[in-house]
């Protein structure tokens, strides 16, 4: 049985995710109880995991289809949690996800249609078992005002890339899940300031660690 506390974030592209985990390692440095603490990504996370991921993401020669893109993530996970996730939450560890579950729904079920997501979680409950994070932060931001700050960015991957449609079908999955299971998921304003979220999600975590104590 599990003893640790598994944390994810989530969100469409532009959302400000990776900006707040890169602002929560830099508050976990000043804690006290700093090494109790393991960030991971996904894909990735594992020597296979990163291979994984550089096929997923950037490779236009010949690249992956709808199904074939399912099972690699699927695959990336499997040895993660395996590998990394499950033995640092058996050791009581704070493991905090860029990316997990919720996104396969969103990207793999609603925006490529793939599967049906009650479809993806079987498959999920088959590979993982019943596992699913502790808490979910999911950085709420429309595909309209995401598309404003994509416009900035001097490099997009091959998810970046894919057009209004397909970001709609993303926004509308994790709005489907968060319905689905609001317990689990901590909304956040992503138009806020980047220093107002950081506070939020700051507090959460911290109220959440007192509650599982």
């Amino acid at each position: 049985m599990r003893k640790g506390l598994f944390i994810s974030f989530e969100g469409g592209e532009a959302c400000g995710k990776s900006t707040q985990i890169k602002l929560l390692k830099e508050y976990v440095e000043t804690r006290k109880d700093k090494d109790n603490f393991l960030f991971i990504r996904e894909p990735g996370g594992t020597k296979l995991g990163e291979e994984i991921r550089n096929l997923l993401l950037n490779y236009e020669v010949d690249s992956p289809t709808p199904k074939a893109e399912l099972l690699l993530f699927l695959a990336s996970r499997a040895q993660l949690f395996e590998k990394v996730i499950l033995p640092a939450l058996n050791e009581g560890k704070i493991v905090v996800a860029d990316r997990f579950y919720d996104s396969t729904v969103a990207y793999q079920g609603f925006a490529r249609n793939i599967l049906s997501a009650e479809e993806i979680y079987n498959l999920h409950k088959t590979i993982l078992g019943d596992f699913l994070p502790d808490l979910t932060f999911y950085l709420k931001i429309s595909p309209e005002q995401a598309f404003k700050r994509k416009e900035v960015f001097p490099s997009l991957d091959r998810m970046e890339k894919e057009g209004t449609f397909f970001h709609q079908k993303v926004y509308e999955g994790y709005e489907y899940l968060c319905r689905k299971e609001p317990d689990r998921f901590a909304i956040i304003d992503a138009t806020d300031s980047i220093e107002n979220i950081h506070k939020e999600i700051t507090n959460k975590i911290n109220n959440k660690l007192k509650k599982d104590a």
